[in-house]
């Protein structure tokens, strides 16, 4: 069965969108996470439950899985973009 170029190219595509939602998804859940961090922290030092150490304990950890979860999203998308402009280059020679 022969492969004609826009078959593959359009798999190509396609595939780095699943890659894509993957990421996004992980960068979701830890936008949420982070954003759960920060209401448990300002809440607890409000009514007193955790102290300033505490306090500045969940914020920065908070922070970093703000951190790692954005990180995989945007090596994705730069790699997929990086991909699609291969792509590209490659029709414009034909």
């Amino acid at each position: 069965m022969p492969k004609s170029l826009d078959t593959i190219i359009y798999l190509e595509l396609e595939k780095s969108k699943i890659k894509r939602e993957k990421a996004k998804l992980v960068m979701d859940k830890s936008i949420a996470l982070y954003f759960i961090f920060m209401l448990v922290a300002v809440l607890g030092f409000v009514f007193d439950y955790i102290d300033s150490f505490m306090l500045n304990t969940l914020i920065v950890l908070g922070i970093v899985i703000l951190i790692l979860g954005t990180l995989p999203y945007m090596l994705t998308v730069n790699k997929e973009e990086k991909k699609i402009d291969n792509f590209l280059k490659q029709l414009k020679n034909e």
